[in-house]
């Protein structure tokens, strides 16, 4: 009985679709019916030999069932489900086209003109772009990393391209029928007081990591005390920095950092603290809690530097000369071409080679010279009387004259005796007057007061 209904059911569904196919005139439907009761198992028998009659009307099962009046022939249900599946479909199965927008990130070695073959635009595209070499100079200039959008119209025609030359600038290219037009775009930055502080445990650098300081904040907090300490020589485990200082950020992503707004170190258990004051004519220095400039007319190392390999010391062990001689100057170990700076404001005395010292260059300041040795080459155009500022390159590490190995020789003298610059007391700037004074104060007194609470701080955090 089961193998029968399930036949019988199979029929049904071919015949809907046989009469789905036939044309409108329905055929002529004979007064037969067919009895669908189930047998219950108990009264399960062998079924008789179906007679022709029987089997003609298992082969129209459709034209026999006589529905209730008013209701639809399963034929005709079926017609009618299958005509509101069909209403449901488009018959326009393809979708509109649509704008599209494809995003590169520059690599190294790439050009516009190879990102637009990479990617089959169109060279008209290209040779639009570049006839205007103003318009177009930023995109000469591309940089690993910069970000690349190009825009296009539901015809696959370029529409736009815009080149994020960094986090804050964007430059848009509109491509119309009149040429390509340039927009340039700026977001807005926000400025935020951010604080970190630490201890040294290994060196400044790994500590000032630890603390969440990127490597330029370390090295510009570094630049506030390198008058007062020489970090490459006297730095102690156990010494403390803090500092306030102003972070960048654009759409709420940090970018960068900005000014030092105050800084502390202690080293040696001696406390150094500064705090940023701009005066009336817009100069900017930074000052301690007195109000004396922390800035001196000396810096007391000439470069970044490895170690020092010589001391300044009345008697050393010369590996050259191979006998004993004062040594009246400092030597710092730096591979070569390390650039050097003048330690001071002053005037190229001396430049050129000389006797022990191969390469080397006097700078005179007033009363005090600084001399620099052993130098691989000199700043290209740098000559005797130029005058030269704090900080400002003037050569290059090297190991011309008597020396074993690239080094930089550097000696300070006072009224032409030689001192030690590791240990000489060098001249401070001018302080501020009173006026001066007084607005500085009123501007560094909340800093000082964070400063003492990011130390409290970090002392109780290290004594859990």
């Amino acid at each position: 009985m089961k193998f029968f209904l399930t036949g019988f059911l199979s029929a049904i569904l071919i015949a809907v679709f046989i009469l789905f196919l036939l044309p409108d005139e329905p055929p002529v439907q004979q007064e037969q019916t067919i009895d669908l009761q189930i047998i219950e198992p108990e009264q399960e028998r062998v079924p008789e030999t179906p007679s022709a009659e029987d089997r003609e009307a298992a082969a129209h099962p459709f034209d026999k069932l006589q529905p209730a009046p008013g209701e639809l022939t399963p034929a005709e249900t079926a017609i009618e489900l299958i005509g509101e599946e069909m209403d449901g479909l488009s018959m326009e199965t393809e979708q509109p086209a649509e704008s599209l927008m494809v995003v590169h990130q520059v690599k190294s070695g790439d050009t516009l003109l190879s990102i637009f073959n990479a990617l089959s635009i169109n060279q008209e595209h290209y040779h639009r772009l570049i006839a205007s070499k103003e318009i177009s100079k930023g995109l000469s200039r591309l940089r690993p990393g910069q970000m690349l959008y190009f825009h296009f119209d539901e015809n696959r025609e370029l529409t736009q391209i815009t080149h994020e030359s960094n986090a804050i600038q964007s430059d848009n290219y509109h491509f119309g029928d009149e040429g390509v037009a340039l927009e340039s775009v700026k977001k807005a930055v926000e400025t935020r007081t951010e604080t970190a502080q630490g201890t040294i445990r290994s060196s400044l650098f790994a500590d000032g990591q630890n603390a969440g300081m990127s490597g330029k904040l370390i090295m510009n907090m570094a630049k506030l005390f390198n008058y007062d300490i020489d970090f490459g020589s006297e730095l102690k485990q156990g010494d403390y920095f803090a500092v306030i200082y102003e972070a960048d950020f654009v759409d709420g992503e940090r970018i960068g950092t900005g000014n030092i707004l105050a800084a502390e170190f202690v080293n040696n258990k001696k406390q150094y603290r500064v705090v940023r004051y701009e005066d009336d004519y817009g100069n900017i220095d930074y000052f301690d809690e007195e109000g004396r400039s922390r800035k001196k007319k000396f810096i007391r190392t000439p470069l970044n530097f490895t170690r020092i390999s010589s001391r300044f010391t009345r008697k050393r062990w010369h590996p050259v000369l191979k006998r004993w001689r004062s040594h009246k100057g400092v030597d710092y170990a730096a591979p070569t071409g390390t650039p050097v700076w003048a330690t001071g404001d002053g005037v190229v005395n001396v430049i050129g080679r000389q006797r022990g010292y191969g390469k080397v260059i006097y700078i005179k300041h007033g009363q005090y010279i600084t001399v620099y040795g052993h130098l691989n080459g000199f700043k290209r155009g740098l000559k005797k009387g130029d005058r030269v500022k704090q900080g400002q390159v003037i050569g290059y590490v090297g190991q011309t004259g008597l020396a074993t190995g690239p080094h930089l020789h550097y000696e300070f003298r006072v009224n032409g005796k030689h001192v030690n610059p590791l240990s000489a007391k060098l001249p401070v700037a001018d302080p501020l007057n009173r006026t001066q004074k007084k607005r500085f104060l009123a501007t560094a007194e909340p800093l000082f007061r964070a400063l003492d609470l990011l130390k409290g701080r970090d002392v109780a955090m290290n004594d859990r």
